[in-house]
C-alpha cells in the first residue's frame, strides 16, 4: 500500500512492505529522482543494502537514508516507510539537530541505523501508523499534523540514537563544530572542490590546521574524507544512472576524462567500467 501526498511542492508519502511484492518492483515516487528523505522500518530478517554495503537487520530496525541515497532489500523484507522532500521538512527555522542536518541524516559515509527493542518496535510502529492515517485524512489540519507526527518520529529517533551514542550528548566542541562544518562543506562542494586547501579557505584556517582537526575527531585525513566522497558518488552514478563515463567525470568536477578514470582506478583499483561491469553481474 502506498499513499502520497503533496501539498504544493511538499510531498510525504508512506509505502507498506511485505513478501508478496519484490522490491524491485516497487517505484517510489522519490527514489529514481532522489530528492526525498526516507525512514525505513525493516522487520527482523531483513537485508538492507545501501551504497554498496550490505546490513542484516537481527531486530527490527530502523534506517535513515538521505537526499540521493539509493538502496534496496531482498524479498523476505517486511516493513514501512516514510519518504518526504526537503520543502515538506527540515526547513531553516526547525533546530537543526532535528532537522535532516541533525545526527540521523548528517553522515555520508555510513547510513545510520537504529536496532530497536521490543517496546522501540511498538511505539515507532505506533507513530508511523498514525502518519499514515493522516495522510488518508481530507481536512485543513492535515499538512500541519503530519508534519507534527514527522517530527515526532525524528525527534524519538534521535533520542533512541543518542542513547546508544552517549558520546554525542553535551555541549559542542570547538572541534566537533568545525567537524561537522567540513562534512556540510564537502557535501555542498565535492564536485567541484577536491583539495584540503579549498575547503580550509572556506573554513578560515590553514590546511595544515584542518588536517590536525580532522585526524583527531575522525580518525582519518580531510583528503581521504574528500575523495570518498567523490568515489562514492561516481559509484552511485554508475550504477544507478545511464550517464557515461565523460558525463559522470563532468558531474564531479573533473574535464579530463583520462585523468578521473585514473583517479578512479588509484581509489578502487578497477576502473569504472570493470567496477560497472562487476557491479552490475553480481
Amino acid at each position: 500500500m502506498e499513499i502520497l501526498r503533496s501539498f504544493g511542492q511538499k510531498k510525504i508519502g508512506y509505502l507498506q512492505l511485505d513478501t508478496t511484492i519484490p522490491f524491485d518492483s516497487v517505484s517510489l515516487p522519490c527514489h529514481k529522482s532522489g530528492d526525498c528523505y526516507i525512514i525505513l522500518f525493516a522487520g527482523s530478517g531483513s537485508t538492507v543494502i545501501s551504497d554498496f554495503v550490505e546490513y542484516k537487520a537481527e531486530q527490527d530496525t530502523l534506517f535513515f537514508f538521505n537526499i540521493g541515497q539509493q538502496f534496496q532489500m531482498d524479498n523476505n523484507t517486511e516493513g514501512e516507510l516514510v519518504y518526504f522532500n526537503p520543502e515538506f521538512y527540515c526547513i531553516a527555522f526547525h533546530d537543526k539537530e532535528l532537522t535532516c542536518d541533525g545526527v540521523l541524516f548528517n553522515n555520508v559515509f555510513e547510513t545510520p541505523s537504529i536496532t530497536l527493542t521490543e517496546d522501540e518496535g511498538i511505539s515507532f510502529r505506533k507513530v508511523i501508523a498514525e502518519i499514515k492515517g493522516e495522510l488518508n485524512r481530507e481536512d485543513y489540519w492535515t499538512e500541519e499534523m503530519t508534519r507534527t507526527k514527522l517530527k515526532e518520529l525524528i525527534i524519538t529517533a534521535s533520542r533512541s540514537w543518542l542513547d546508544r551514542s552517549p558520546e554525542q550528548k553535551g555541549p559542542r566542541t570547538m572541534e566537533d563544530a568545525l567537524n561537522r562544518k567540513f562534512s556540510e562543506l564537502v557535501e555542498t562542494n565535492y564536485h567541484k572542490n577536491h583539495s584540503v586547501a579549498d575547503y580550509a579557505e572556506l573554513l578560515f584556517i590553514s590546511p595544515k590546521t584542518l588536517n590536525r582537526k580532522i585526524v583527531r575527531e575522525k580518525g582519518i585525513s580531510p583528503n581521504t574524507i574528500i575523495k570518498n566522497r567523490i568515489i562514492l558518488q561516481a559509484k552511485r552514478l554508475l550504477i544507478n544512472t545511464d550517464l557515461k563515463v565523460k558525463e559522470i567525470a563532468a558531474q564531479l568536477g573533473y574535464d579530463d576524462q583520462s585523468y578521473f578514470v585514473r583517479f578512479f582506478r588509484i581509489q578502487t583499483g578497477k576502473s569504472p567500467f570493470e567496477f560497472k561491469r562487476r557491479a552490475i553481474s553480481e
